[in-house]
């Protein structure tokens, strides 16, 4: 296995966060880091084992630890991942389950706040 073969799954891995998230800037790591939780599971993984790899190539004897169906799957299995991610939808998401929050916490406070005047004898 050749190191232009690791080097190409990084490079297609690198375009695919970058046009998903659009991360321009930045090492394939900081753009890992910038999607955060909107990855798919397994991206990091497959990403440190890929630069694990790179490492392994570079000595002679171990260039035969790598194995070339994993390196083939984790390029296929991205694009299938990155395929089902849709950022819109979840930052929506996000939003609504911000809201929905708010709301639950203040109706908490307002029975809270109802009890403590009906306790003192206020209302």
């Amino acid at each position: 296995m050749s190191n232009k073969v690791i080097e190409s799954a990084k490079a297609e891995i690198d375009t695919l966060v970058s046009d998903k998230f659009k991360t321009k800037k930045g090492t394939l790591a900081q753009k890992l880091r910038r999607a955060g939780r909107r990855l798919p599971r397994g991206v990091a993984q497959d990403v440190a084992y890929l630069e694990e790899a790179e490492k392994r190539i570079a000595h002679p004897r171990r260039r035969g630890q790598v194995d070339r169906k994993r390196v083939d799957g984790i390029v296929q299995n991205n694009r299938k991942a990155f395929d089902r991610v849709d950022v819109a939808r979840d930052k929506s998401r996000e939003r609504i389950n911000w809201l929905g929050v708010l709301v639950i916490n203040l109706m908490m406070f307002g029975v809270v706040y109802y009890a403590l005047l009906k306790w003192l004898g206020a209302i």
